[in-house]
């Protein structure tokens, strides 16, 4: 999982299709202070969301919108999906 130490020197750009095999999407961020580009893979292509939120819509045919699903997916991933621009985020934020 990717984790990004400092959010504040962080920009979100875009989304697009993942090129890490396995991974949904790649949201991309742009680094003010360093003035580059962070990749951060997000997603697991084996398995549905509640619901794709991208704006892409490249795996909307996977969206399950079932609740129970979604409580134990928040649950699970509990301790990680409050770290800003981690995959953790992204996927708890625009999928789940």
């Amino acid at each position: 999982m990717v984790v990004v130490t400092n959010p504040a020197e962080y920009s979100f750009v875009k989304f697009r299709n993942s090129t890490t095999t396995g991974k949904k999407y790649d949201a991309m961020l742009y680094n003010k202070k360093a003035k580059r580009y962070m990749i951060v893979p997000f997603g697991s292509a084996e398995y549905p969301q509640y619901e794709d939120q991208t704006g892409l819509g490249t795996y909307s045919h996977l969206n399950t919108f079932s609740k129970e699903r979604r409580r134990l997916y928040k649950l699970r991933h509990e301790k990680t999906r409050h770290n800003k621009f981690s995959s953790s985020w992204f996927s708890d934020r625009y999928l789940w």
